[in-house]
């Protein structure tokens, strides 16, 4: 069965890039940031923070792919 079958999605960009909001280090769920920097492919940098947890900091959420 999927991890997070039953959870909220983040989605953001044109091309709907979804998150899933929880931290990748604890498993706590995060606040995401408000938006998202793409470039002109409508790719991002998959390893720089997008959400802030309250144990860990500045955190990356698990990236689920496109819609």
């Amino acid at each position: 069965m999927y991890e997070y079958e039953n959870l909220r999605r983040i989605t953001y960009g044109e091309t709907g890039a979804l998150f899933i909001p929880v931290c990748s280090k604890c498993g706590r769920f995060v606040k995401a940031d408000d938006n998202m920097m793409f470039n002109v492919e409508d790719d991002f940098d998959r390893k720089k923070p997008n959400a802030f947890c309250t144990k860990d900091g500045r955190v990356s959420m698990p990236f689920e792919g496109f819609y």
